[in-house]
C-alpha cells in the first residue's frame, strides 16, 4: 500500500495572499496572512483555520459551529498564565458559560482516570449534548479531551486549539482520540510502563483553530519535536517539503512567520488529504504511523526521557534502516532522512542502550499487530511509503540495533 507524491498545486485557500520569491527567482504561492483547509470525511466536514493572532477570536468561530449555552475548556496547565485567559474571555464574549479545567500534559495523565474527572466536571457543569468540549494544548490534551467529547452523552461537539507545532501539523487533525493503558507488570525494569492509545475513538472536531503566534512561548525542544512529524509527512508524501525543511531549518526554529505558516499549511494539508481518503485507518491512513511502531515502544520508557517527537525521530531512523536492509529504500535517501533529523537537533539513536529483546516484546502490544505479526510502515523513497506485514524478526532486531539498542 502506497501514499503517492503530492505534486499538484496547493489545494488550500489563501486569504489576503502576498507573494515572495524563492532563491531561483520563482514566485512562491505560499506566503500569506492566513490559510483555510477543508477536511472532508465520511462522517464530517470541517475547516482548519491557520492565522496569526487567532487565539483572541476563537469564541465567535466556535459559536459558528457549535451554538450552545455552555462549553468546557480543557487546557494544558502550563498554559494557565499564557492563553487560558484570552481564550476564556473570547468564549465569554461569544456568549458561552465556560467550565475550565486544566491537566498536566503528560502521557501518564492521558488515562481513563483523567477522562473520568472530565466526565464529573461536565456533569457538575450541566453540559448538554450541544455543548462543545474544547482542547487547548498539545497532543496529550487533544487526545484526552477528544475522547471525553466522543464518549460523554455518546458524543458532544469537539474543538481543537493546538498550541504545539506537533499538534498543529498532526495530532489535532483527523479525529483520532484516546488514552493510554498501564502495561502488564514485568520483571524487566526497562519495559515500557504504558501501552499507547489502546482505548480511543474516531471523533472528528467541528473546527481546528491554529494560531502560529503561540509557538513563540513553546520551548525549542518541543518545537523540534513538531519538526519530527513534519519530516514524517514529507517522507510520506512530498520530497520538496523535506528539502524545504532542510533549507529553512534555522528560519523555522527562529519562528520566521512566512516560513512557519508555509510549513504548517503544507503539513496540515497532507494530513487532511490522508484523513479524507481513509478516515478510520482501514487503508492508506495507516501510513501515518511511519516511525511510530518503533516510537511507541521507546517513548514510555522513563529512563530514556524522550518526548513524543524525539521518539518519532528515532523511530523514523529505525524505519529507514529497516527499509534499507530490505532493499526498499536507497542508501542516499536513508542518509538524507537521518541527516535532516540531526540538522534540526533531534536524536537519531537511543540516548542509552535498551535490550533488543525488551523492545521486541513491547512491540507486540502495538495496536497494529495482526495475528501476532507486526505491521510496519516503511519508506520506499522520500515521498512514498508502504505497509509491510512480513518483515522478518531478525531485520526488525537489526533495525533496533542500528539506533543503538543493545544485543
Amino acid at each position: 500500500m502506497h501514499w503517492p507524491n503530492c505534486t499538484s498545486d496547493p489545494p488550500w485557500t489563501w486569504i489576503e495572499q502576498v507573494t515572495s520569491h524563492n532563491r531561483d527567482g520563482r514566485v512562491s504561492p505560499y506566503t500569506a496572512h492566513m490559510a483555510l483547509i477543508d477536511v472532508s470525511t465520511t462522517s464530517a466536514h470541517y475547516a482548519i483555520h491557520i492565522e496569526p493572532g487567532l487565539i483572541t477570536r476563537v469564541g465567535e468561530m466556535i459559536r459558528a459551529v457549535a451554538p450552545a449555552g455552555r462549553a468546557m475548556l480543557v487546557a494544558d496547565e502550563a498554559l494557565v498564565d499564557l492563553y487560558v485567559a484570552p481564550v476564556s474571555q473570547s468564549l465569554s464574549d461569544a456568549g458561552f458559560e465556560t467550565i475550565i479545567g486544566t491537566v498536566e500534559a503528560d502521557e501518564i495523565h492521558k488515562s481513563l482516570l483523567s477522562v473520568n474527572h472530565l466526565y464529573g466536571a461536565a456533569l457538575k457543569g450541566n453540559l448538554e449534548r450541544s455543548s462543545p468540549i474544547i482542547a487547548l494544548g498539545g497532543g496529550v490534551i487533544g487526545d484526552l479531551a477528544g475522547f471525553a467529547a466522543a464518549t460523554f452523552m455518546r458524543g458532544v461537539p469537539f474543538v481543537q486549539i493546538p498550541t504545539t507545532l506537533l499538534a498543529m501539523v498532526d495530532a489535532s487533525i483527523g479525529g483520532k482520540t484516546g488514552v493510554n493503558l498501564p502495561m502488564p507488570s514485568s520483571d524487566d525494569a526497562a519495559a515500557p510502563a504504558l501501552a499507547k492509545n489502546l482505548v480511543g475513538a474516531f471523533w472528528q472536531p467541528r473546527v481546528v483553530l491554529i494560531d502560529p503566534n503561540v509557538l513563540a512561548t513553546l520551548d525549542r525542544r518541543h518545537f523540534n519535536c513538531g519538526l519530527a512529524e513534519c519530516i514524517k509527512h514529507a517522507i510520506l508524501a512530498d520530497r520538496s517539503l523535506l528539502e524545504f525543511i532542510g533549507e529553512h531549518a534555522s528560519a523555522l526554529q527562529e519562528l520566521n512567520q512566512a516560513k512557519l505558516l508555509e510549513l504548517i499549511t503544507r503539513c496540515a494539508q497532507i494530513k487532511a488529504d490522508v484523513v479524507a481518503a481513509d478516515e478510520r485507518e482501514a487503508g492508506p491512513r495507516a501510513l501515518l504511523n511511519l516511525g511510530h511502531t518503533f516510537a511507541h515502544v521507546i517513548e514510555p520508557i522513563s529512563e530514556l526521557g524522550l518526548h513524543h517527537g524525539e521518539a518519532v525521530a528515532i523511530g523514523l531512523c529505525a524505519a529507514a534502516h529497516c527499509a534499507r536492509m530490505t532493499d526498499r529504500l536507497s542508501e542516499d535517501d536513508a542518509k538524507q532522512i537521518e541527516q535532516l533529523i540531526s540538522v534540526v537537533d533531534l536524536p537519531t539513536q537511543l540516548p542509552r542502550p535498551i535490550a533488543v529483546d525488551t523492545l521486541m516484546r513491547a512491540m507486540l502490544h502495538d495496536k497494529k499487530v495482526q495475528a501476532g505479526q507486526l505491521r510496519l510502515v516503511l519508506p520506499t523513497s522520500i515521498g512514498s511509503a508502504e505497509i509491510i506485514n512480513d518483515v522478518p524478526d531478525n531485520i526488525v532486531r537489526d533495525s533496533w540495533k542500528a539506533v543503538a539498542a543493545s544485543p
